[in-house]
């Protein structure tokens, strides 16, 4: 894994000030982690905790968000439209993959890239939010755990923090877990995929989307896209689909699908090229 030695030498530091995890990251990724920290960060290293025309972000314990719905959808009906109640299940879709975006993908780096299990605990992970929205994440200075080999162990503490956040936002509102797994499922999937040249990450793939999860039971990760063939001639064949849309289409006025939505198998070649058209 081509990147392990050096982010691991910068991981191991013992400094005080707080470190950027997009500092550990390949590049293909690192703008997923511009605001992920390893350690507490000041308005001078983090900007989005200084204050502005709003006033000052709230920084909580990512447990304390089961407290703040009223503030998750206000955020997404502001970026997307909507009505907080009639739409909450697509708009709270959407607002997950914003933290996945931090939280997965700092979980991803440091069991793929650096071989080292995060400590992505509920209690002690922090959010900041402006607005209700996610705009930066950090860990405790010695979150970042000793080595391990087996993927089950670098991976579990991701596995359980997205487990215990789906269950949050899933009691928020009457929207399958299916759907908040998909979502972090994709952007994993395409972590993998970015990561690919530079790291041989064929066995860490297999664990986490496997059949089966730790526990015996299905695994909600089970292979979150897969290849399909498609209606229309203008997408490839075999098509990548997400197994389950986000919902973001229950939205009014969102008609533009993401680049993997399942629904994109059924569009004509027209309906295709209105999509190409509003991106």
């Amino acid at each position: 894994m081509g990147q392990r030695g050096h982010a691991s030498s910068i991981a191991s530091s013992h400094e005080a000030s707080a470190q950027c995890f997009a500092d550990f990251a390949p590049h293909p990724i690192a703008h997923y982690l511009e605001h992920v920290w390893l350690g507490t960060p000041d308005a001078g290293d983090e900007p989005t905790l200084a204050a502005d025309e709003t006033g000052k972000p709230a920084v909580i314990a990512v447990a304390e968000l089961t407290h703040y719905r009223a503030d998750l959808l206000d955020a997404m009906v502001t970026l997307y439209g909507g009505q907080h109640e009639a739409h909450a299940r697509a708009l709270l879709s959407q607002w997950s993959k914003y933290y996945f975006g931090f939280a997965a993908t700092a979980g991803f780096v440091a069991a793929a890239v650096l071989g080292r299990p995060l400590d992505l605990s509920m209690e002690r992970t922090r959010v900041v939010l402006r607005g209700g929205l996610p705009v930066a994440l950090y860990f405790p200075q010695d979150a970042l755990q000793p080595p391990a080999k087996a993927p089950a162990c670098r991976y579990a503490p991701l596995v359980d923090h997205l487990n215990a956040v789906i269950e949050t936002l899933s009691a928020m509102t009457k929207i399958a877990p299916r759907v908040l797994w998909s979502n972090a499922g994709n952007l994993l999937d395409y972590l993998f995929e970015q990561c690919a040249p530079q790291c041989d990450l064929t066995d860490d793939a297999a664990w986490l989307f496997g059949p089966l999860a730790a526990d015996g039971e299905a695994n909600p990760l089970r292979m979150p896209v897969r290849p399909a063939t498609p209606r229309a001639a203008s997408l490839p064949n075999p098509f990548s689909a997400r197994r389950v849309c986000c919902v973001r289409y229950e939205i009014p006025g969102e008609t533009r699908l993401c680049g993997r939505c399942p629904l994109l198998l059924t569009m004509s070649d027209a309906e295709i090229a209105l999509q190409d058209a509003s991106r």
